[in-house]
């Protein structure tokens, strides 16, 4: 319900932000991979109930890792991508609401880029409708 719009808004954000030279994609490829490119993945996520009566309201925390390539695995390359990558704090997803990341942390590895960032999301879900009593009457005697 959340993650598939947030991937959206993160490959928007990144092809604003590096064009369309470089190619973006969210599932694994096995073959053909075109560098410079980056692969967004969806690592795990956590929901928290947060107070209300009327709506329930939870907290995601939803966690990606963008892998990134540069094209000929050049570390100041890498180290540009990571200056522009720290853009992604706030990203638009296609309905207009901005989303805004809480953690943001990179880490270059073998000459691959890995930024990982968080964003949290508040997430209203309808309550089913429940028969609620209007009225009840209740009495009580003591047995001799």
């Amino acid at each position: 319900m959340v993650i598939n719009p947030i991937i959206a808004g993160i490959s928007i954000k990144i092809n604003e932000l590096f064009g369309d030279g470089y190619k973006i994609y969210d599932n694994n490829v096995n073959q053909g991979m075109e560098k410079p490119c980056f692969f967004i993945n969806f690592l795990d996520g956590e929901e928290s109930r947060q107070i209300g009566l009327e709506i329930r309201s939870y907290l995601d925390t939803l966690h990606f890792d963008i892998t990134g390539f540069a094209e000929n695995d050049d570390r100041a390359t890498l180290n540009d991508m990571i200056d522009k990558l720290y853009d992604l704090e706030y990203i638009k997803l296609e309905n207009g609401i901005l989303v805004r990341a809480d953690k943001m942390k990179p880490k270059i590895e073998d000459a691959v880029l890995h930024f990982f960032i968080d964003y949290k999301v508040f997430v209203n879900k309808k309550d089913d409708e429940s028969i609620k009593m209007d009225n009840y009457d209740y009495n009580e005697e003591v047995k001799s």
